[in-house]
C-alpha cells in the first residue's frame, strides 16, 4: 500500500498555515455534522465551525499520463459532504496542485459544481512540493510493481 503520511503532512500544513491566514481563524481536522444525521471527517473547520474544507494534494493526472477519474471521483465525494456540512456557511475545497483546480474550475464554469463550494489553490513552500512529488513517483512505482 502507498504511503500517504507526506500528503497528510501537507494537509496539516495548509490546515495550520495556509487557512489561518487566509480567513483569520484556527483550523484544525474535525467531524462535523451532516444535515442528514451522520457526520464526516472534515480535513479543516474553522475554531468557531463557520468554514469547512477538504484539501486535495493530488494532481489530475495518473504517472502513465492518463486523467485521473479515481481522483476526481473522491474529490467529487469530499465536495457532496461539504454540502452536508451543518452549520457551515463557507465550503472549501483547497487544492495544491494547478491542473487539479484548473479542472474544478472548468466544472465550475460548466455549471457542474454548485456555487457555494468556494475553489482555492495553495502554493507549497519549494522544499515541501519537491518532498510531495518524490513521494507521489515513489507510490506510483509502489502502485505499478504490483500490477
Amino acid at each position: 500500500m502507498a504511503d500517504t503520511r507526506l500528503q497528510i503532512e501537507v494537509e496539516r500544513w495548509v490546515c495550520r498555515v495556509v487557512l489561518p491566514r487566509k480567513y483569520g481563524r484556527a483550523f484544525a481536522p474535525k467531524a462535523i455534522g451532516l444535515t442528514p444525521g451522520g457526520s464526516f471527517d472534515f480535513d479543516a473547520v474553522s475554531d468557531d465551525g463557520s468554514i469547512v474544507a477538504c484539501i486535495s494534494t493530488s494532481g489530475r493526472r495518473t504517472a502513465s499520463g492518463k486523467g485521473g477519474t479515481g481522483k476526481t471521483q473522491k474529490i467529487r465525494s469530499d465536495m457532496f459532504f461539504l454540502l452536508l456540512a451543518r452549520r457551515a456557511k463557507r465550503r472549501v475545497a483547497v487544492f495544491t496542485e494547478s491542473d487539479m483546480v484548473e479542472f474544478w474550475q472548468g466544472e465550475h464554469a460548466k455549471g457542474r459544481l454548485p456555487k457555494r463550494i468556494e475553489l482555492l489553490k495553495v502554493s507549497l513552500p519549494s522544499a515541501l512540493d519537491r518532498r510531495l512529488r518524490r513521494a507521489r513517483k515513489r507510490a506510483s512505482r509502489e502502485v505499478g510493481a504490483t500490477k
